[in-house]
């Protein structure tokens, strides 16, 4: 019975986030700028011996996920797509511009993407903000475990912090 607390309690959070951002976003757009830091999955086994400046011809299963991964994205939520890999790691960053639910419907989803369908890739971090126009709104850190979420609160002093779990 402590499981189902323990899952209450995460969706609870989850829309707290998502309530926090309807306040923030009042009836605008929110943008989404999700940055996922990639490596290959057998990179952490192996050491470093000399950084490549673009995608080797063994990592092309490396590299057709990191393709099919984005492509969902741009697909799906019609994202904008920036990739920077050195080799069997790097980054991309995502840009999703929509109003607040449907970006944290977006951001979770992407998680569970990669989580779920990278077999040769893994993630190593996540991290990124959310602007209203040109405002910073909130911003978040964490991995495919866990993130943390920053918000400013409704007096605009303090900061609302939230630990989830994706």
């Amino acid at each position: 019975m402590q499981g189902v607390g323990k899952l209450k309690l995460g969706l609870e959070e989850w829309r707290k986030i998502e309530n926090d951002l309807v306040r923030i976003a009042a009836s605008d757009q929110l943008e989404l700028l999700l940055n996922f830091t990639l490596i290959a999955a057998d990179e952490e086994e192996e050491e470093h011996h000399e950084e490549e400046h673009s995608l080797m011809p063994s990592d092309q299963e490396f590299a057709r996920e990191i393709g099919d991964f984005m492509d969902y994205a741009i697909k799906t939520y019609k994202a904008d797509a920036h990739p920077h890999f050195h080799g069997n790691h790097g980054t991309v960053l995502f840009v999703i511009r929509a109003p607040p639910k449907d970006l944290v419907k977006a951001f979770r989803d992407l998680i569970e993407y990669a989580r779920s369908n990278c077999e040769k890739c893994a993630v190593h971090g996540i991290d990124g903000e959310f602007h209203l126009g040109d405002d910073l709104a909130g911003i978040y850190f964490g991995d495919v475990y866990k993130v943390t979420f920053i918000f400013p609160a409704e007096d605009g002093r303090r900061l609302r912090v939230y630990e989830v779990h994706p």
